[in-house]
């Protein structure tokens, strides 16, 4: 990548090099709003570059078709960009891809049409998915459903699954024990269930202690 451009620069392309990782901070980003990075061999893009990217909020075409990415960071998604290509990488696809895959399918632009222009095109090249298209995968054709689960919905289903079972247990507890339980309730709450014969005659008397047995 060089270091400086024109200053009156706005279009930035550079192809056919051998980039390899996109990685540091380009001061230019601030002024170019369109950047054709594609047939470089880039590997990976760094998560600090695309951040700036972001951060400076200029580019809104950017092209990185043709190299050699295997994943693409999902800071991606928070950019205001027009239009994006991404055909020609050998990504690798596994279940922590579906973001993308829903990013390839949904997202459009207010223009109309979606944002990554060869969205079609953009294919698993490595993984359990080779050759199909990002765009198709959903949850249920890939069997991901255990990995996009969120760890906190484990753990609420179990902690719910402990109260349930909390729950009979106490309910087990008081049907072999329900005479005990009317009585306590009566004597404690003045609670009075009038279809009940027992309690009914207990009002007509006064106790000093009361004894119950099953």
């Amino acid at each position: 990548m060089p270091v400086t451009i024109l200053p009156m620069a706005n279009w930035l392309t550079i192809t056919g090099g051998n980039i390899g990782k996109l990685c540091g901070r380009f001061s230019y980003f601030q002024q170019i709003w369109n950047l054709n990075l594609s047939r470089n061999g880039i590997t990976h893009v760094c998560k600090s570059t695309m951040e700036q990217i972001m951060d400076d909020n200029r580019v809104k075409w950017l092209d990185l078709s043709n190299n050699e990415l295997s994943e693409i960071p999902g800071e991606i998604r928070k950019g205001h960009f027009q239009n994006i290509w991404l055909s020609g990488n050998r990504f690798d696809c596994n279940c922590k891809m579906l973001w993308m895959a829903n990013w390839l399918a949904n997202t459009t632009v207010r223009s109309g049409g979606h944002l990554v222009k060869d969205y079609k095109t953009v294919i698993c090249s490595t993984g359990r998915f080779k050759g199909k298209p990002i765009y198709t995968l959903t949850a249920t054709n890939t069997d991901c459903l255990p990995s996009v689960f969120p760890v906190w919905g484990i753990g609420l289903v179990s902690g719910a699954g402990v109260l349930i079972i909390g729950i009979i247990i106490v309910m087990i507890s008081v049907a072999r024990r329900w005479n005990e339980v009317k009585f306590w309730l009566y004597m404690h709450f003045d609670i009075l269930n009038k279809n009940d014969d027992d309690l009914v005659k207990i009002q007509e008397f006064q106790f000093d202690a009361l004894l119950s047995y099953r």
